[in-house]
């Protein structure tokens, strides 16, 4: 069975495109973080043209080995429905090359607001069904982002039964996310199953000078995409970061393999 990791929040900022990264990494590291399953394929999708954070230049290559594991980046944009059904057939595509004894995941990191704006089209929520879809839903500290997924579960609520909630703790600790801590929304989801994660800080600087560097990458190889080189501590930092967000986003893994996720009404 397919698992789809879509990765959305309300708009740009919230740290879509880092989380989209961030799972990517803890996957291909299935063997350390002790996931039900061993992974050994993953594929990357960029869904959002207007911020190439992921798959653009310098992000996820078409095709790279680690830690054991195959990684395939692609860059797709998706603003209409039309385009969710073409990037399902390239998508299958791809999976169809797999070798029935591969364990793969897909992740997409998709655009600002897309996902409410054009799922109200049969064909989308059929696509991600097809495609195992999951829900990772990037919270912000303001009330939109809440409103924003209260609006997607009470569209489609048999659609949205399940997921996750990340926090982005480089906008603050989780006290600063007082919209959603109080908010009803959130007694709903933890009550029906969602559950809750906490994304660390990678050191700013760090992450700055990565820029779309996917974070295996820069440890294996010192440097960044852009050539720039990578100092010791830095690297310590990243290495710490993927050690603790690996394992928090790990749950993902964990809590998913023992429910049926994004299964349509």
């Amino acid at each position: 069975m397919i698992k789809t990791y879509f990765v959305d929040g309300d708009k740009g900022g919230v740290g879509k495109s880092f989380t989209a990264r961030a799972i990517a990494d803890m996957l291909m590291q299935s063997e350390r973080f002790r996931l039900p399953k061993a992974i050994n394929r993953v594929l990357v999708v960029d869904a959002d043209e207007s911020n190439q954070d992921v798959c653009g230049e310098g992000g996820f290559p078409r095709s790279d080995a680690a830690e054991g594991c195959t990684v395939q980046g692609r860059f797709y944009p998706i603003s209409t429905p039309k385009q969710w059904v073409e990037v399902a057939d390239q998508t299958f595509e791809i999976i169809d090359e797999w070798d029935e004894a591969d364990e793969g995941r897909v992740v997409f990191s998709l655009p600002a607001g897309a996902g409410l704006a054009i799922a109200s089209a049969a064909e989308v929520t059929a696509v991600m069904a097809a495609l195992g879809a999951v829900h990772v839903w990037v919270i912000g500290t303001d009330a939109g982002s809440v409103e924003q997924l209260q609006a997607r579960i009470d569209k489609f609520p048999a659609f949205y039964q399940s997921g996750f909630v990340v926090r982005n703790l480089r906008h603050g600790v989780k006290e600063d996310f007082t919209h959603w801590q109080r908010s009803s929304t959130r007694d709903q989801v933890l009550a029906s199953g969602w559950v809750e994660i906490d994304l660390p800080v990678l050191t700013p600087s760090v992450a700055t000078d990565l820029a779309r560097t996917p974070f295996y990458m820069a440890e294996r190889d010192k440097m960044s995409t852009t050539g720039k080189k990578i100092g010791m501590g830095s690297l310590v930092s990243l290495k710490t970061f993927r050690g603790v967000a690996g394992e928090r986003l790990a749950e993902l893994e964990r809590v998913s393999a023992n429910q049926a996720w994004g299964e349509a009404a």
